[in-house]
């Protein structure tokens, strides 16, 4: 009976225990649930952002009016929209988180252009730059502040929409509301405000989400004719604008609105931020830093030299590294040293490139090899070194030291050349001989003299590689098979260049239609040691000039500057053929004639990497093709993705005339890597420039591969 018992108190303790275990359970359950609720609440807070929208120029703001609001740095916006009596087509650049940037096509509807309208044109147009800096931006507070900026909308050419302004732009993220108050001069004529209200943001439908009712106080006085260039547009009847804007997918824009009080107007455009994006597509065909198998047996009877180089070559190769070749050598101290010379073309960061290179190192170099120097080339020329004690490397392998340690002991260096006498090649292997690509052709002309969007469609066949002795080369064969180019549109009808025509007859060699050969030059790079480095390129460097041109450049390992002399001779080319022409056009008036012409242009260019603001500058001082002189400024904004915005200024003395007005080259260049679309990493790239007009002043012709862009992407 006692037996009994006891089995009965051990039964119901049990599961008393029980109880208490399951309670304890669902209690700790709870507990985490409460514990990610909150800080699901609080990143909210933290990481929230009230939307930002964009005005008719694509400019952060309500329809016709700015606020003090701007895009992520590094997005790109593309747009269009129809405003009465205008058709607009827009581009954004957020090149700075305070700076933002903005152009402007304008179509003036029903105005013909008594020059060019005839001439197949169409309506007369309009292009305009605009330019915002935030000063102080809501977020900057967590919206307890107002924003407050600075802008200036069509600042460079005809100056028809001109306007500068300031404003406050305050967000209420209680209320779902952002209202505005500026002032403004020129276009925009006193005060001025506007209002976004969100009713449906906090709504469990998410479609309703970012459905966003409008409403501003429009300041252009368009009664005025110096305000407002086209007649159709000087109806005024009320100064508010009014109107719904929706954001789909987070990416795509719609707005509709009635504006003046008296046309509806509509808009479209997209935004990405390509600055900071990983990529399309994830980089699962990427090799992971290699593993194994590991082999750290030391050179001599068991592991041979013969039996090193094969396992390196491989294990180089699953890693996408190439290896040129491969020696081994005696150090100072006496003690054995590998010295591997590579070529990268995967890898666009230094960082990522080095992290591979650790792995490896760590994993089969043999124990009873003291030093690696691993040399970095490019295009046929070492550009720099890691010098590698191998300690070192091995502590890391045994994570006894971190990524970063390694890096600060094993900083770059300038490459040196191989000692024969202290030396031994175990392996060479010539870099690749032939490479063939072959990619969509794509040639534009925006605002041309005969239509305002010319093409030509077709394909380019790339062919590159090296010749005996490293010597590089680059060949591009271009088919066109469809084109609305006219060849004989190939100066301005209002103001033609009365300068040498060396870029502004360009539609003749872009009009024509079939094969091309647009480009063959061989290039010689060399590093010259300390620093120095050197090239001498000959050939058709594009499709119209060919000649010689040499560089010399200092650009010191781990230093943010460099300075070079670079020049070069051309000829220009014939519109059709391989051959060369002796003659260039110069217009006197509108009337053609033609002189003896063997072109030249020779810089002075200094370059500057400012790290920590991820900008770089270069200044060019010297002749330019159309035998001016002055200055080219660019300055380039470069994001973790790789893509890059340039922007560029040349001041020269070729007076160039524009309505009047003297004209200074200036333009913007933007550069992506192709492997934002890929699932792999790849260092070759895509780039499109576009000039505020094609002329004749500040012309650089192209000369080959510049050093600092084959060195600099390598070190960046």
């Amino acid at each position: 009976m006692g037996a009994r018992r006891l089995l009965t108190y051990i039964f119901l303790a049990f599961l008393l225990l029980s109880g208490f275990q399951g309670a304890a359970e669902e209690c700790a359950e709870e507990n985490l649930m409460r514990d990610l609720l909150i800080v699901r609440y609080w990143n909210k807070q933290i990481n929230e952002r009230f939307p930002v929208f964009y005005n008719h120029v694509l400019q952060g703001g309500y329809f016709a009016m700015p606020s003090a609001r701007m895009g992520m740095e590094g997005e790109i916006g593309i747009g269009m929209a129809y405003v009465p009596p205008y058709h607009m087509y827009n581009l954004r650049c957020q090149i700075l988180d305070r700076v933002e940037i903005s152009g402007s096509y304008r179509v003036f509807r029903g105005v013909e252009d008594p020059i060019l309208s005839p001439l197949g044109f169409g309506d007369l147009s309009d292009k305009g730059a605009n330019f915002k800096f935030s000063i102080l931006s809501p977020e900057e507070s967590n919206y307890e502040l107002p924003g407050i900026a600075f802008g200036l909308e069509d600042f460079i050419g005809t100056k028809s929409f001109h306007a500068a302004y300031f404003v406050l732009t305050q967000v209420f993220m209680d209320y779902d509301l952002e209202v505005s108050l500026g002032i403004g001069t020129n276009r925009i004529r006193g005060f001025f405000g506007g209002i976004h209200l969100m009713p449906f943001r906090k709504c469990s439908w998410p479609y309703l989400n970012m459905l966003t009712l409008v409403a501003e106080y429009d300041a252009i006085p368009y009664q005025h004719e110096s305000r407002e260039p086209h007649p159709k547009g000087r109806v005024k009847n009320s100064p508010i604008n009014f109107g719904i804007k929706y954001r789909l997918f987070d990416e795509i824009d719609f707005s509709l609105s009635y504006i003046r009080g008296d046309a509806w107007a509509c808009s479209i455009s997209t935004f990405y931020n390509f600055g900071y994006t990983e990529g399309f597509l994830p980089k699962i065909d990427d090799p992971v830093p290699y593993v194994s198998p590991r082999n750290t047996e030391c050179l001599g009877i068991r592991r041979s030299e013969e039996a090193l180089v094969p396992e390196l070559l491989f294990a180089f190769d699953q890693q996408a590294i190439d290896i040129l070749d491969l020696y081994i050598y005696y150090t100072s101290c006496g003690g054995k040293g590998l010295r591997i010379t590579i070529l990268n073309d995967t890898y666009r960061e230094e960082c990522d490139l080095r992290e591979h290179l650790n792995a490896l190192l760590g994993a089969l170099i043999p124990s009873n090899i003291d030093e690696v120097t691993v040399v970095v080339n490019s295009d046929g020329f070492p550009v720099q070194e890691y010098r590698y004690h191998m300690e070192y490397v091995r502590a890391l392998a045994a994570k006894e030291i971190g990524f970063g340690e390694l890096k600060v002991l094993t900083p770059l260096h300038e490459a040196r050349r191989v000692d024969p006498y202290a030396s031994s090649l175990l392996f060479r292997r010539k870099i690749e001989f032939f490479n063939f690509e072959l990619t969509p052709r794509t040639l534009t002309l925006f605002g041309s003299s005969s239509g305002k969007f010319k093409y030509a469609l077709g394909l380019n066949a790339f062919f590159n590689g090296f010749l005996p002795y490293d010597i590089y080369y680059d060949v591009l064969v271009g088919y066109t098979a469809i084109s609305n180019i006219n060849p004989s549109a190939d100066f301005d009808r209002l103001n033609p260049s009365q300068l040498i025509n060396v870029r502004s007859d360009l539609t003749h060699y872009l009009g024509q239609r079939g094969l091309s050969l647009d480009r063959a030059y061989i290039q010689k790079n060399w590093a010259l040691g300390c620093g120095c480095y050197a090239r001498l390129a000959t050939g058709y460097f594009e499709i119209e000039y060919g000649g010689i041109a040499t560089e010399f450049l200092y650009y010191p390992v781990n230093n943010p500057w460099a300075i070079g002399i670079e020049g070069a001779v051309f000829k220009k080319r014939d519109f059709t053929g391989l051959g060369f022409t002796n003659e260039i056009r110069k217009l006197d008036g509108f009337r053609p004639t033609y002189r003896k012409f063997t072109g030249s242009q020779y810089f002075v260019n200094l370059y500057y990497d400012w790290e920590a603001t991820q900008i770089e500058f270069k200044f060019s001082v010297g002749k330019f093709l159309a035998n001016d002189w002055g200055i080219r400024s660019e300055i380039t904004r470069y994001f973790p993705s790789g893509m890059q915005i340039t922007l560029w200024y040349t001041v020269t003395n070729g007076n160039d005339k524009i309505n009047g007005s003297t004209y200074y080259d200036k333009g913007v260049y933007i550069s992506m890597p192709f492997d934002i679309f890929y699932t792999h990493s790849e260092r070759s790239r895509w780039g499109y420039g576009l000039s505020a007009w094609l002329r004749d002043v500040g012309v650089q012709a192209l000369t080959g591969n510049p050093l600092y862009e084959l060195i600099n992407d390598l070190r960046q």
